[in-house]
């Protein structure tokens, strides 16, 4: 039998080793040996942590195998990592983490979209929305979607809601393009390649053929399979394939899905895949006990339902403060359960069919009130968003310094009931009274999450204990799966042998052995002698920061950061913090600690754009942004508060002097070229120490105030109106284009004119500020102080409120939200949906334009009215679907320009051929993406002035 092979205390030396084999062939900022970084990847969305020896970022097969043989030659284990987001340790090592990149974010769609090839860095929700045109989508749904990776699906066997057992991977997949520990390289779908293989490994292929005689000819294994795969069940390997399939390609391929990354690496895979219907209805329907909920979910399954989400009672208990839950809670019994249930159809006529055939079986198993299904999609999202909810309830209640663990099983449905109440029973017995229970009910899918603090001896035991008694529960009483499809890891690795018996587990063995003689992918994953494998590695939540504590590093956050994968992620940030603060209080590691103040600095504080997009994909709310503002503001010397303090006095003079310095660039361009200009500010900010800003072709002189802002109307039927242009507009000014279009103040004023308003603009504009600049940096009081000084003149100007008072920039709006004081200032997009745009006449729309959303846009959930006024003045809009926060973050495209670059590196993919101009409600973005993007973006206003002229 396998074991896993130990690193030692050569781990550096080793890690070293590879670096030097590895010159050349992987850039030395993807090849990550230092504390920091190592630590930054030590950690999934489990509950395990282990520090790598080696981060290695990986973008093509070639890579991937020098890494291998790098890996053999300096005797370290290889673990393959996608999103992170696996929840049983499948993703941690203390060998080299090969972490995906760039380079595997390919995608291809078939023309009838019936096949789509991708490639395993691509986030299954991306694939998806390249499908939804065509109502089709991926056979797996995980819950994590939005941010888990292909790769992981494909490793883990990944299923979800609505994808049960017939929709997974191992069924929909048609085609695998894998590595094996070798290097050896198999594309499934490739004649050539196939007999190229068969030529190259001979043994493996005749080693497949003998393993499938075997069990073919045992009737007592072949029914074990057959039995265990009637349900979820990612316990060990595939079993299954060597039943199902006779040619040993395809057992190959068929056994790599849901390995784990413990047989090969998966570099490409094409999905069959599935139909999207686009009509959909849901329920949420209350039954008086487990019993009847378990009969009503059967017969729901046999009357076409698509997804069937179990609740139970206490899980409920913690969602009964939203919306969509009121109207159940007086139904409920103190033994209530509910089950969310959901049809979907090609057309109206068959939804509406459906829905009465599934209302009529769930009605007759006694539920509590007759199923109200709704197609509204705000209120179908309501509903989903009780089930959906259950991690942002469990995580913002657990006591801080736990690990929230999220566990699922399976059992046959017809079991359904008593499986619940016997989990429910274990789980008390056990001291995880407060863990609720739900799941995918139509797979007998259930799970369970549950919150302890592995810091202590008694935690960690009582962990041990329960983990045995649900082994013999689930494998044993209900002849279920411990993993239905969160996949084995090191949390189920010890209790394989006891859900399948000796002959399959040896049979497993077997298969490792055949594929990874050397034990180097993916050791002690899956299978495990150690029997305390599951309670080894576990993470301790030192206590950081009151704003993150309650994070449960589940990794949802990091597909919004600007910065991941080019220094830290939300999740990394935290995970750092929290060994900073641990290290600082035991001193056991002062050279990780030495290391990580090091490198604190650049990874953790200067690459954040402290956007706060992490909030919004975070189950908690967590702003890592805000903890970073904190960071930077405790780190503040009494000499740099001195200066802000002073720039706080000084904002016009700071204004004119930025104003002026990007004139001088321009006449520098308009002189000596933009070549000349280029290389004398490179110079410049070398020569400093990267500490003066660089400055781009993309960016140039702002307009400063609007020249017109005081002429005084003929008439305004609609009143007046209190227009702040922003210090960022004024400053930043707008690319050329070939519209002629008017800078954002200037197109402000009149498109206000035109659609009948009185603008009303400070008088003396220069220097006034928000203060968001100030926060950023640190310097909370002047940006108080900065920000107090507009707050009076705007309540001056708008009467202490009576008069509506919008900005220009995004950013300035949304920090402005949360200033005190009677005057509420609302965003350019708002106001110019609201009262400006019905009032204008388009007279000359363009065909397309491309949008940007900002990240404080985002936050302040304006996507629906920014597309809104995009689509009025354009024909098509191109939506940037590749950059969230775009990492410009006010000034770091002049200070820190490589994470605006890292940010937008993908965004000309969004840039239709035909497309000649964006739009963006922050200039300093615009700015950014139109270096980046190869056209010029702009503001709302200058477009929608640009097209609404009279002719």
């Amino acid at each position: 039998m396998n074991s896993m092979a130990p690193i030692g205390a050569n781990g550096p030396a080793a890690a070293a080793g590879m670096v030097t084999r590895l010159a050349g062939v992987i850039a030395p900022e993807k090849l990550l040996a230092d504390p920091l970084m190592t630590y930054a990847y030590s950690g999934d969305a489990s509950a395990y942590r282990m520090v790598p020896a080696l981060v290695a970022i990986v973008d093509t097969e070639a890579q991937v195998a020098s890494l291998l043989a790098a890996a053999r030659a300096e005797g370290l284990p290889v673990t393959f990592r996608a999103a992170g987001t696996s929840l049983c340790g499948q993703a941690v090592t203390d060998g080299v983490l090969a972490v995906l990149g760039d380079g595997f974010r390919t995608m291809d769609v078939s023309p009838d979209a019936t096949r789509i090839t991708l490639g395993p860095s691509v986030i299954v929700a991306h694939a998806n929305r390249a499908l939804k045109p065509f109502d089709r989508k991926i056979g797996p749904d995980p819950a994590s979607m939005s941010t888990c990776k292909v790769g992981g699906v494909v490793a883990n066997n990944s299923s979800g809601m609505c994808c049960g057992v017939a929709q997974n991977t191992y069924h929909t997949m048609a085609r695998l393009r894998v590595m094996l520990a070798d290097g050896t390289v198999l594309d499934s779908g490739d004649a050539q390649s196939r007999a190229d293989f068969a030529k190259a490994r001979p043994d493996l292929l005749e080693g497949l053929k003998e393993l499938h005689r075997e069990v073919m000819g045992d009737a007592e294994l072949r029914a074990l399979i057959e039995r265990k795969y009637r349900i979820k069940n990612t316990v060990g390997y595939a079993l299954n394939a060597l039943t199902d399939f006779h040619d040993p390609i395809d057992i190959l391929i068929h056994l790599i899905v849901g390995s784990e990354g413990t047989l090969g690496f998966v570099s490409e895979v094409t999905y069959n895949t599935v139909d999207d219907h686009p009509f959909k209805a849901t329920a949420l329907v209350p039954y008086p006990d487990a019993h009847a909920c378990a009969r009503g979910i059967i017969r729901a399954g046999k009357s076409g339902v698509s997804a069937a989400e179990f609740i139970e009672r206490r899980a409920l208990a913690t969602v009964e403060h939203k919306p969509a839950m009121i109207p159940l809670v007086p139904l409920l019994t103190p033994t209530s359960p509910a089950v969310l249930v959901e049809v979907a159809a090609p057309d109206a006529a068959a939804l509406d069919m459906r829905i009465r055939l599934v209302s009529d079986a769930l009605a007759a198993e006694g539920a509590l009130s007759h199923p109200a299904f709704f197609t509204d999609p705000d209120q179908q999202n309501a509903l989903w968003d009780i089930r959906r909810g259950f991690g942002a309830v469990m995580g913002a209640i657990r006591p801080k310094g736990t690990a929230m663990l999220s566990e699922d099983v399976a059992a046959p449905i017809e079991r359904l009931a008593d499986f619940v109440t016997d989990l429910r029973t274990l789980l008390d017995r056990h001291g995880y009274e407060d863990a609720i229970i739900f799941g995918h009910a139509l797979a007998g899918n259930l799970h369970f999450q549950l919150n302890e603090d592995f810091s202590t001896e008694a935690a960690v035991t009582r962990l041990d204990a329960f983990s045995r008694d649900l082994s013999h529960l689930v494998s044993i009483e209900h002849q279920g799966s411990m993993k239905a499809e969160h996949g084995t890891g090191r949390a189920i690795a010890a209790f394989v042998e006891a859900e399948w018996g000796p002959k399959a587990y040896r049979l497993m063995h077997r298969i490792k052995a055949l594929f990874d003689p050397e034990n180097m992918l993916n050791p002690g994953v899956l299978l495990n002698a150690d029997e305390f494998i599951h309670i080894r590695n576990l993470k301790t939540m030192t206590e950081a920061d009151p704003i993150v504590d309650l994070c449960i590093e589940c990794g949802l956050c990091e597909p919004a950061c600007p910065s991941t994968q080019m220094t830290l992620t939300p999740r990394q940030r935290i995970s750092v913090a929290r060994e900073r603060a641990r290290l600082e209080v035991s001193g056991d590691n002062p050279e990780r600690l030495a290391a990580i103040e090091k490198g604190f600095g650049y990874n953790e504080l200067e690459t954040c754009a402290a956007c706060n997009l992490c909030s919004l994909r975070c189950p908690v709310g967590i702003e890592t942004g805000t903890m970073v503002l904190g960071e930077r503001a405790r780190r503040r010397t009494a000499g740099q508060k001195r200066l802000a303090r002073v720039a706080a006095s000084t904002t016009g003079i700071i204004e004119r002097s930025m104003q002026f310095g990007f004139g001088a660039a321009d006449l520098s361009r308009s002189v000596l070229g933009n070549r000349a200009t280029d290389a004398i500010a490179h110079g410049l900010r070398k020569g400093s120490g990267d500490r003066v800003p660089r400055v781009s072709r993309a960016l140039r002189h702002g307009p400063g105030a609007p020249r017109d802002a005081g002429r005084t109307p003929l008439s305004s039927p609609m009143g007046k109106v209190v227009y702040f242009p922003s210090c960022a507009t004024r400053m930043f000014g707008a690319p050329e284009t070939e519209f002629g279009l008017l800078p954002t103040p200037e197109a402000m004023v009149a498109l206000l004119r035109r659609a009948g308003f009185d603008p009303v603009v400070p008088k003396n504009l220069t220097g006034l500020c928000c203060g968001q600049p100030f926060l950023s940096k640190g310097f909370p009081e002047e940006a108080r102080k900065v920000g107090g000084r507009l707050d009076r003149t705007i309540d001056t100007l708008s009467e202490g409120g009576k008069l509506v008072v919008f900005t220009d920039a995004s950013t300035c709006a949304k920090h402005m939200d949360g200033h005190d004081g009677p005057v509420k200032v609302v965003d350019s997009p708002e106001f110019l949906l609201a009262e400006i745009l019905p009032r204008l006449t388009i007279t000359e729309p363009l065909d397309i334009v491309a949008v940007h959303h900002n990240c404080s846009a985002q936050r302040l959930g304006e996507q629906r009215a920014i597309e809104a006024l995009a689509a009025a003045a354009a024909k098509r809009i191109a939506v940037l679907s590749s950059v969230t926060c775009c990492g410009y973050a006010g000034d770091k495209g002049l200070v820190t320009p490589e994470l605006n670059a890292h940010a937008t590196r993908f965004v000309r993919n969004d840039i239709p051929a035909d497309c000649r101009l964006g739009v963006s409600t922050v200039s300093t973005c615009a700015s950014g993406l139109t270096e980046h993007a190869a056209i010029p973006f702009v503001s709302l206003a200058s477009l929608l002035e640009r097209v609404s002229r009279p002719q």
